[in-house]
This record gives structure tokens, sequence and C-alpha cells, in this order.
């Protein structure tokens, strides 16, 4: 990504594996490397730091940026590991002018982008639900895209309250407590609601439903619409569209991050924009975690992995 933007210099890389560190160096010919990243913030001092790491590290690394003057940071999904940990790093945010996106890349896919037009645009009445099942996959390694997605196909309208509920033993994945199977069901200020369900096999696999008052769109394999309305049924194919490659979505992220850099104005990836996204991802944990419904904005000081506390209980 950083190499295909003509403009960005790949200044040093930082990996605490030396066999990892040195592939990366060979492949992406990164003029420096370090063992530890803070050695490679202050002697290096980018402008643009992309953090890869696993959920746990991301708030400390963000702080560690900020102190070094870094501009803008790329940080991965899931976002942060608590509650406590998204409101330090919005103040911290705000305080220090830190510009932060999300690789939330799917917003980027022109399927994506064109069911925005048609479900948030009135094609099939008035949205009510959207749905998708994870299978295999957790609510948040994977579901924090989905979480985000659903904002996005409303307009980006804010959550209200979610309730989650999760089955958690001894399964561990990315660092954290994972959960066996969850679902979480909330609702827009639009009056859309989402149930995203996660861990279990579904027949839909991750194809995603979204319905309305007059019709429904069904999005398969992120690159093709499935449209039944009152006109009754048509497909839309994006499969050959010169953005819907792995590269595109990526290149389009970087690009939004440097005209933030150039213009001052925010991306649709941008923290301020997606931290609600967040919020409705640790809000369906900590749901689970209180047995009882949570309102958003959320209101939580938890400072842990919400699903480390549900392993506990579990005896996990």
């Amino acid at each position: 990504m950083y190499r295909r933007a003509g403009r960005v210099d790949l200044a040093a890389a930082a990996d605490i594996s030396e066999e990892n560190l040195a592939a990366f160096q060979e492949k992406f010919a990164a003029r420096r490397a370090f063992s530890d990243y803070r050695q490679m913030l202050e002697q290096v001092r980018p402008a643009v730091v992309s953090i890869c790491t696993y959920v746990g590290l991301h708030r400390e690394m963000i702080e560690a940026c900020a102190s070094a003057g870094v501009k803008a940071v790329i940080c991965e999904k899931p976002f942060v590991a608590s509650p406590a940990d998204l409101t330090a790093v919005r103040a911290l945010a705000e305080r220090s002018g830190l510009r932060i996106a999300l690789c939330h890349i799917r917003r980027y896919l022109p399927a994506m982008q064109r069911a925005v037009e048609l479900f948030h645009g009135g094609a099939v009445g008035r949205p009510t639900l959207c749905f998708a099942s994870l299978d295999g996959w957790d609510l948040s390694e994977m579901g924090s895209h989905w979480f985000d997605l659903f904002r996005f196909f409303n307009g980006d309208a804010a959550p209200l309250w979610v309730m989650g509920q999760a089955r958690v033993t001894n399964q561990r994945g990315f660092g954290h407590a994972m959960e066996d199977h969850a679902v979480a069901v909330f609702e827009f200020a639009n009056g859309c609601r989402g149930v995203l369900e996660a861990g279990r096999p579904h027949p839909g696999g991750f194809n995603i439903l979204l319905a309305g008052s007059d019709g429904t769109i069904r999005i398969l394999e992120e690159n093709t619409l499935s449209v039944d309305s009152c006109d009754g049924r048509r497909v839309e194919l994006f499969a050959d569209h010169p953005g819907s490659g792995w590269e595109a979505m990526w290149d389009h992220l970087l690009q939004d991050v440097l005209s933030w850099l150039d213009t001052g104005r925010e991306p649709m990836t941008g923290l301020g924009n997606i931290s609600p996204s967040v919020e409705l991802n640790l809000g369906a944990y900590i749901s689970a975690v209180r047995g009882d419904r949570v309102d958003l904005p959320l209101q939580d000081d938890t400072s842990e992995w919400p699903v480390e506390i549900l392993a506990r209980r579990a005896g996990g």
C-alpha cells in the first residue's frame, strides 16, 4: 500500500520477531528495522504509522505515537480492548491532534457503497433490518467489520442500544479470550435494527441481508447485489469492478489519510466517524457481561477485554 502511493517513503519497520522483520525488509525494502517500536518512533520520527498488532497492544502504541509526534495512525481492528481504552484514546486524539484511521476497508468496496445508495436511499422502502452470520468467526476480529458496515448501510446512523449474549469456554486467539457462539441485536436512530451472529455455521455464510419495508437486498460474496423490490428482481455484479480488489481498498484508505493530512477533512474511516461502531462492538460484549441491554453512547469504565470476564466466569 505504501509503496504504491508514490509520495510515501517506507522509512522503517518494527517487529519483535527477528525472522519476520528480516522477511519484511527483504520483501518491502524498509530502510531501517527495529525490534522495539519505541526505538523506531524515537529514532525515525515517522509521520504516519501503521499499527498491525493484536488489539491488546493498540492503546499503548497509539499513546507512544502521539508522544513521538506522529501525525497519523492507521490502526487495525478491532480498535481497542475495552471501553476505558476507547475513552482514553479519543481524549488523546482530541488533545494531541493525532489523526487516527481504522482499517474498515470494506467501506471502500463498490458493492458496499452501492448497497448504501440503495438501502439508505429507499430503493427497498424504509430500512428495517440488517442481518449477517459470521461462520466460524467472532464478533470482534471479523465482526467489527460487520458492525461498522451495518452503520454504513444506514448512512452512519447512531446506534441507540445493543443486547448481546455469548457462550465462552476456553477458546483463545489473537491474544485474548474468544467466544464460541455469540449474537448481538441492536437498533439505529433511523429505526433499523441489526442482528449479527458469530461462531456457528450458517447456511447464509458471510452474506448480508438488508430488509426494507418494500423489499430486500442480499450482498453475496461481497461483490454481488441481489435486489428484490416492487419492480421485481435484479442482480448487480461488481466482481470485475477495478475497485473491488484487495489492493484497491487499502489504496483508498491511505489516500484518504494523506488527504486528511493535506486538507484537515476527516475521512469516513477516521476515528470520529468510526467511534460509534467501536462502541457498538464493545457494547455487545458489555451487555453479555451485565446480562442487560446497554444503551448508547457507551457509558462504561471496564478496563479489560470483556470476553476475559466471561471466560473467568466460565472457568476458562
